[in-house]
Parts: structure tokens; C-alpha cells; sequence
């Protein structure tokens, strides 16, 4: 019934559903907030042996000096960066032709002389492009700025209701089993639940492991940068970091606008760039993300481009990054309803052999 309404919502009255999300923020924030911190907090009783009051007010203390840290180390190199970045674009200072002329003396090759005459009849309209391409990236991560700046007051509120979601989650978990229970029949109300319970396993570990895995390639990306003197290496690296959450087209999407900047001020670093990302998505693609995301996503590359793309044509960048999991669970869910259907009919092996995931 409720998830009835939601869909017609979304489909016939987006206006409406919308101002109900937006009311509803900070509740939604901290749910978001306590959801992904509740695996810190059982991590640290687990280890560390503290009550879970205890394990809460270290999970938030850990939480709040990590963004601490990172705003004061990285936020104001990435505002300076763009801004310098907006003053290169203004100024006109991207000299197409010259740049152009001096990759083709670089270079003796026909089919790079065949691009760099295409670009250089291009000639303004070419300029143009790169412009408001570089325009676009400035406007979207300086509406990213502001809005955080704007929206500190529903932050706090949201990490407060966290705090209080974290504190009586045994209390909202058993009301939400009651709930279930009263108004479903009890076979029913069990599968409900255990719907939950597959969901809350797929979500945790695909979310959890994204963000530290994303977090980790960011820091990554911005030492490389530093160290290979890329252009902008906070803002880039940073880029390339948030990106990679998104699976598939995240490391393509956070390449592009790094590539374009690089080679705009000081083309030599765009190849540089180019090599330093491929690199470390090799080292995440093999050796990070399987150990921390893990290799059991349930679902083949088709499913996850296709999850991806529709998920964020219907839902912007939030159903990027949730069109995987999913995908996962209703795979999981339908999957299990079709053996225990084929079970009763007693033709539970029927095809199962050349099933692929």
C-alpha cells in the first residue's frame, strides 16, 4: 500500500513527492547517517569491548574529526582550485590553436595530424565547447560548495536524530517487527522480514565497502597528483575519489574533467594524468575492491550497466550508486520465490544448471 503510493507519486505528482522529501531531510539524513555508522559502532564493541553508548560516542567522534580534517586540509584547496580554474576559463587565457600546433610538431603521426587539423578548423566552436564544459564542472562543484555551506543547520539536526536512531535502534527494530507482524500473516510477516534482512546484508556491505574503497582511491589520486604536479591535484584527486563510488562509468565520468583541465593548462600533464588513473584503477579494480567491496556482487556486468544506467536516468546521482544493490536484492528476492514455486511443482533443477549469474 505505502510503497503504492510512492510509485504514484513519483510518476504523477513528482512535485508533491518531492516536498515531502525535502520535509522530511533530516530524518532521512540520519537514517542514512546511523545506517552506515551502525557497522562502526558494532565493529568497535566487538574490539575494543565497550558498551554500545560508548561504541556510539566513539563511532560519531571518529566520524566528526574524519570531515574535520578533510575540510580543513582539502576544502580550501578545492575552492581555490576551482576558482582558479573559473579565472583561466574567463580570462580566455586557452589558447586552442597554439596548443594544438605544438602536440602536432610533437608528434609525426597521420592519424593525430588528421585530429589536430579537425580541431584546428574547428577553431572557435571547439573553444566554445571546452568552455562551457569547463563552466558546467565549475557550476556543479560550486553548488556542491554552497549547499553544504547552506545547508549546515539540517546536518546538524540529521547527526543529532543519528544519534538518538544509533541509541534506540533495538527499540525501532522490534516495533518495526511488530508492525509487520500485526497488520501481515505470520508466513507472510516472515518473509517480509526476511526480505529486510537480505536487503540490510547487500546494502551494508556494497555501501560500506564503496565508501571506504572510494575514499581510499580519492587519497590515492590526490598524493599521485601531488607528487607527478598535476594541475588542481586536491580538486582532482577529490573528483576522481567521490566518482568512483559510481560503479563502471564512476572512473570514466571523474577522468574526463580531469583530463580536459590537465591538458588545458599544461598538456605534458594530461598524459601524466591519464597514466596515474589508469594505474590506480587497475591497483582497486584487482586488489582493492574485491577485499573490500567484494567479489560476490550476484549479479553480471550486464545487470549492473543496466542498474546503473536506469537508475540514474529515473533518479539522478543517488540511483548511480544504489541502482547495484538494488538490482541485488530483487534478484535475490525473485530468485528465491522461483525455486521455492519450482520446489512445489518438484522441477527445482529444471535449467538451473545453465543459469549464469
Amino acid at each position: 500500500m505505502i510503497a503504492s503510493l510512492i510509485i504514484l507519486l513519483i510518476v504523477f505528482s513528482p512535485g508533491t513527492f518531492s516536498w515531502i522529501t525535502d520535509s522530511f531531510k533530516p530524518v532521512i539524513y540520519g537514517l542514512m547517517i546511523a545506517y552506515l555508522l551502525d557497522s562502526v559502532v558494532m565493529f568497535l564493541m566487538k574490539k575494543l569491548k565497550v558498551r554500545r553508548k560508548q561504541g556510539i560516542f566513539l563511532a560519531c567522534l571518529i566520524l566528526i574529526g574524519t570531515i574535520s580534517a578533510l575540510i580543513y586540509l582539502l576544502l580550501p584547496q578545492i575552492i581555490e582550485n576551482a576558482n582558479n580554474i573559473m579565472s583561466f576559463i574567463m580570462e580566455g587565457n586557452i589558447d586552442i590553436a597554439q596548443i594544438i600546433t605544438d602536440i602536432r610538431n610533437r608528434i609525426d603521426n597521420k592519424y593525430v595530424e588528421y585530429i589536430t587539423d579537425y580541431i584546428l578548423h574547428a577553431g572557435e566552436s571547439f573553444k566554445n565547447i571546452i568552455n562551457n564544459l569547463l563552466k558546467y564542472l565549475y557550476n556543479i562543484l560550486m553548488s556542491m560548495i554552497t549547499n553544504i555551506g547552506s545547508s549546515t543547520f539540517t546536518v546538524f539536526i540529521s547527526f543529532i536524530i543519528n544519534i538518538y536512531m544509533l541509541s534506540e535502534k533495538d527499540d525501532l527494530l522490534a516495533r518495526g517487527r511488530r508492525f509487520i507482524h500485526a497488520y501481515f500473516k505470520d508466513n507472510k510477516a516472515e518473509d517480509i522480514l526476511q526480505v529486510f534482512s537480505k536487503a540490510n546484508k547487500i546494502f551494508k556491505s556494497f555501501l560500506g565497502g564503496k565508501l571506504l574503497d572510494s575514499a581510499i582511491v580519492g587519497i590515492m589520486c590526490v598524493i599521485a597528483f601531488a607528487i607527478a604536479r598535476v594541475p588542481y591535484a586536491p580538486l582532482m584527486g577529490t573528483l576522481i575519489g567521490f566518482f568512483n563510488i559510481i560503479p563502471y562509468f564512476g572512473p570514466i565520468i571523474g577522468s574526463v574533467p580531469v583530463i580536459v583541465v590537465s591538458f588545458f593548462v599544461n598538456p605534458s600533464k594530461a598524459l601524466t594524468a591519464l597514466i596515474i588513473i589508469i594505474i590506480i584503477q587497475q591497483i582497486d579494480a584487482n586488489i582493492l575492491e574485491p577485499k573490500i567491496v567484494g567479489e560476490n556482487v550476484g549479479v553480471s556486468p550486464f545487470w549492473i550497466i543496466t542498474s546503473v544506467t536506469v537508475g540514474g536516468n529515473l533518479f539522478g546521482i543517488p540511483g548511480l550508486i544504489l541502482g547495484v544493490p538494488v538490482v541485488v536484492l530483487l534478484k535475490t528476492v525473485i530468485e528465491g520465490s522461483i525455486d521455492m514455486r519450482l520446489m512445489e511443482k518438484g522441477k527445482e533443477n529444471i535449467e538451473k544448471t545453465n543459469l549464469r549469474k
